[in-house]
């Protein structure tokens, strides 16, 4: 055990924050006064510290930011992993002081890699892309009204709003196609990840923004993954088990699963596409209609 990091368990919820740092135990807000405390109480350690957190529907982002502008490690942890150590350790309470306690004792145990910082731009790119799966399933939940509607009033609001939910879709569309061309490492992406058959644009910005990992995983990661995201079935056990919050929307996929399969095949090559060409057609045989 590496005994020079101290671990600090944190269980985060909308409104504040249950830190666990060894016997002692704190609650903050969670927001900049809260962080700001945080950060300023796991500082007077005489060692590293290393914050432990699960993902929380996206009310750990605050933290995660502080942490990384403050030089402090962090890792998002599965959360399937900390409760199955909790029934190991025979811990079958669950409240947010013990699962606080839980996930310091769980990072003292398993030393879990920091998660790695996203960029600005990756930043960007996955608030964008989120907010527009969003618009996408509430245009679709409208139209599906529509269908029902009767009263004419009705039907004519509720066309407006649909216009306005594809006028806001088209503004987010723009915004991400220029926020990738602007990036060369994510135009790169991009175009490798639109050569493949059947990734279209869509499926490159979701992979792109909830993905920023490929590219640099190896072939045995990304299977690994993938085989994950194919057990999973449907999308609801996935995000109930996805690794971390910037797993979540890659859910959405879980359904073309061979499409993803192809594309690992395809971007996990060594040296070039061209190289792995005969590989990925086979894939596609296999796997696509």
């Amino acid at each position: 055990m590496n005994s020079t990091v101290v671990y600090v368990g944190v269980d985060v919820a909308k409104a504040h924050l249950d830190v666990a740092w060894a016997e002692r135990s704190r609650r903050f807000a969670n927001g900049k006064s809260g962080w700001g405390a945080l950060i300023k109480w796991i500082k007077q350690s005489a060692l590293p510290v290393h914050l432990i957190c699960e993902a929380s529907g996206g009310y750990e982002r605050g933290l995660l930011d502080a942490a990384e502008q403050s030089g402090i490690k962090l890792s998002l942890v599965q959360a399937s992993r900390v409760r199955q150590y909790a029934r190991a350790a025979g811990i079958l309470a669950k409240t947010d002081q013990v699962d606080a306690r839980v996930l310091c004792a769980f990072g003292s145990a398993m030393q879990p890699e920091p998660t790695v910082p996203l960029s600005v731009q990756q930043k960007q790119l996955r608030e964008l892309e989120t907010q527009r799966r969003h618009l996408s399933r509430m245009l679709v939940a409208e139209q599906n009204r529509l269908a029902q509607l009767n009263d004419k009033e009705l039907r004519r609001l509720t066309r407006c709003l649909l216009a306005s939910l594809k006028k806001q879709m088209a503004l987010i569309d723009a915004r991400l196609a220029a926020l990738i061309a602007q990036d060369p490492t994510l135009r790169e992406k991009a175009q490798r990840l639109t050569a493949i058959a059947g990734v279209g644009r869509r499926t490159a910005v979701l992979l792109l923004a909830q993905m920023p990992e490929l590219g640099t995983l190896n072939r045995a990661q990304t299977q690994r993954w993938l085989a994950w995201l194919h057990l999973t079935a449907t999308a609801a056990p996935c995000v109930a088990n996805a690794p971390s919050s910037e797993d979540v929307a890659l859910c959405v996929a879980a359904s073309t699963w061979p499409h993803l399969w192809l594309l690992v095949t395809t971007w996990s090559c060594a040296t070039s596409i061209s190289v792995c060409e005969a590989t990925a057609n086979r894939t596609k045989s296999l796997l696509l209609p």
